[in-house]
């Protein structure tokens, strides 16, 4: 065996004690796939006709992956295979609950299975290509670039320096006549607010020694700047209210891992329990919620909050009288409600119903799962508690706007990935 170092441009050195051929070989296809990842936010950019960068890689992406080398240890490539087949089931179960209503209506039926079928893409392309800490390592800081690309975007485009294929502007949350409440890159604030909760937890739980370059403190300074400007440029809630969650639940976390497992099991029982009754307390206190964030975005956010409160009980009343979704007939006059509707949850129910809903659910628990049981060693708690934070900042996110985004499904496949990467003997060193 012999000392081998992978330099990947931008992202820091990292020291492998594998032999050559597996670090070589298992590099050139890292190398693609990282490209794929930071091509994501620009997904609206056509390459080929209508493809984009990311939309080409992504199938080859998954037959190149029949090249990587196999995990050698036999009880660690079962765990993962166990793992991975059954997070693939869970999400094929959920999309097919999905398509049941449609059987009978084939051009509503082959688009919405070619999107469940792309997503899926995306969402078991990290689980394919993370399969230790080395590679986990590097997703964390093309995280931290694909972040900073969303932040600099939103923040530009506020300022009126560049222009984005989607453009969306409202007034300013930060005063009259400031910079307007602007999208970037991406064109959604849950999907901002997934990457900050992340990278924030990643800025403040990581040093050099795990980020290279990125992890230095003047840069670190740089990147909490960008982070800044990006939530100026978008005025979101949901961005500031998912990072301030993200961090809270890190730090909850560092002090619950020395606790019994029962303490962890509570917190995700807590998890479980706050998505099933959320929906029913923004409808109970919808008033005082209105008022409050009238108070924090003026009359245009309370006329959102308003909007919305509205079409979540709306569908809370079609979801108690179609608990397994919503039937073709209720479909067609509701679909506007079912597809836009600003809840993941709410939505789930209405399109794949309880089943379906239980089906997501699950890929949380192994989300969560993965970042339950560290072990001892200091390494392996640090990145624990990153997983669950970021866990709890998906959870968050997907409270506020419509989820199943391309960001949502890629961080859930990189965050189950822990699942394994965990088990993982010995652990490698970063330089």
């Amino acid at each position: 065996m012999m000392k081998t170092q992978l330099l990947t441009s931008g992202l820091g050195t990292v020291t492998d004690g594998r032999s050559a051929n597996y670090t070589q070989r298992h590099g050139i296809l890292f190398v693609l796939f990282s490209i794929w990842v930071l091509a994501v936010p620009f997904h609206r950019y056509s390459v080929i006709g209508t493809y984009s960068l990311d939309n080409l890689l992504a199938p080859a992406l998954v037959l190149l992956a029949i090249l990587l080398p196999k995990v050698r240890d036999r009880t660690l490539a079962l765990y993962r295979y166990k793992t991975l087949l059954l997070a693939i089931g869970l999400y094929t179960l959920a999309g097919l609950f999905g398509l049941l209503k449609f059987v009978n209506h084939s051009d509503l039926l082959k688009p919405r299975a070619w999107q469940i079928l792309r997503d899926g893409l995306y969402f078991v392309l990290p689980m394919l290509y993370l399969r230790d800490l080395w590679t986990f390592q590097i997703m964390k800081r093309l995280l931290v670039w694909v972040t900073m690309f969303g932040a600099i975007s939103v923040f530009f485009v506020a300022l009126g320096i560049i222009e984005l294929p989607v453009e969306r502007f409202a007034e300013s949350r930060i005063g009259e006549g400031l910079l307007p409440k602007s999208v970037g890159l991406f064109s959604n604030y849950g999907d901002l607010s997934i990457l900050y909760g992340f990278v924030s937890v990643l800025l403040i739980s990581h040093g050099r020694s795990e980020l290279g370059l990125l992890g230095a403190p003047l840069v670190k300074l740089v990147l909490w700047a960008g982070l800044l400007a990006g939530l100026v440029g978008s005025q979101s809630r949901n961005v500031l209210f998912g990072t301030l969650i993200a961090i809270a639940v890190y730090w909850l976390w560092k002090l619950l891992l020395n606790a019994k497992g029962s303490y962890r099991t509570a917190v995700a029982g807590l998890f479980v329990s706050a998505a099933i009754i959320f929906p029913g307390i923004i409808v109970v206190f919808g008033d005082s919620i209105v008022g409050w964030v009238s108070a924090l975005g003026g009359s245009r956010a309370e006329n959102t909050a308003v909007q919305r409160l509205e079409s979540y009980s709306l569908a809370l009343n079609l979801i108690v009288n179609e608990p397994l979704g919503l039937s073709f007939r209720s479909y067609a006059e509701w679909a506007t409600l079912a597809n836009h509707i600003h809840n993941m949850w709410i939505k789930l129910m209405l399109n794949s119903g309880l089943m379906g809903t239980l089906c997501i659910a699950g890929l949380f628990w192994l989300s969560y799962r993965g970042g339950s049981k560290p072990g001892t060693a200091p390494l392996l708690q640090n990145e624990s508690a990153l997983v669950v934070a970021s866990t709890a900042a998906i959870f968050v996110a997907v409270q506020f706007y419509p989820g199943q985004s391309d960001m949502m499904w890629i961080m859930l496949g990189t965050l189950i990935s822990f699942n394994w990467i965990r088990r993982e003997r010995p652990v490698r060193t970063f330089g």
